[in-house]
């Protein structure tokens, strides 16, 4: 089935008085196919049209769409005749886009993506505005956690090169220093020496250092969580990958 002359007459009638005439009404009836053509079909149809009879067919489409329940979704004729008016430049101060959230209850009229707020162009703006802003904060966080990602894989691969450079003898060593050093120190110092010395990774450190308890956990400020997180998260093992799974489930409180 196409659009025939008629259709396109009557189109521009019902949207050039934009008043429910029951006749022309009726005669849609059983064309709803109509609200369900191409793009390329209206750019082809709509060709030689005058910019009145453009926007009069546009504005028949989302009423006929209303009053008969045409079904369009993201495909409806509006759309696509809308898009021809933008590039005709003819909906520069939006009034047209305006009347379509005003009169559709088609929640992808006019612009094609949908919308489910209040149906008015300065909400529908707001509502970009808004969604944009949430889209850039999320990209900056992401930006924030591949940073941080990035920066303690570099300072994982550099503390193993120098553990590499020890004998195992020498390893055990430094664990039983740091063992008798910080034996009579509390939980959050011992904490905070793994947290801010760059040199060792977790390898160095006494294994039972990493047996802290959830609620012991809890009670740590936020920034040591975070700093001892990005230094257990790589490819520790163990105890220590164990402590990092229970760093990360209090991390996303900061």
């Amino acid at each position: 089935m196409e659009l025939t002359l008629k259709d396109i007459n009557d189109l521009i009638e019902i949207g050039i008085s934009e008043v429910p005439n029951a006749n022309l009404y009726n005669s849609f009836k059983s064309r709803d196919f109509i609200n369900r053509q191409r793009g390329d079909t209206w750019q082809k149809v709509l060709l030689k049209k005058s910019n009145i009879e453009l926007v009069s067919i546009y504005k028949s489409l989302i009423l006929i769409e209303r009053e008969l329940k045409w079904i369009g979704g993201s495909v409806a004729g509006a759309i696509w005749v809308y898009k021809i008016i933008q590039e005709r430049n003819l909906d520069l101060d939006y009034k047209l886009a305006d009347f379509g959230l005003r009169n559709s209850k088609n929640p992808y009229i006019p612009f094609g993506s949908s919308y489910y707020g209040k149906r008015t162009i300065p909400e529908y703006f707001l509502y970009n505005k808004e969604k944009s802003k949430i889209k850039a904060e999320k990209s900056q966080e992401y930006d924030v956690k591949l940073a941080r990602e990035k920066g303690r894989k570099f300072k994982r691969a550099n503390a193993i090169t120098e553990l590499r450079k020890l004998t195992k003898k020498e390893r055990e060593n430094i664990k039983i220093e740091l063992h008798d050093n910080y034996k009579s120190k509390t939980l959050l110092e011992r904490l905070e020496l793994i947290a801010n010395n760059e040199k060792y990774p977790p390898e160095y450190y006494p294994t039972e250092w990493a047996n802290v308890l959830e609620e012991e956990i809890q009670k740590l400020p936020l920034k040591l969580v975070q700093r001892l997180y990005d230094k257990l998260s790589t490819r520790t093992r163990g105890s220590w990958k164990r402590l990092a799974q229970e760093l990360k489930r209090v991390e996303p409180r900061k």
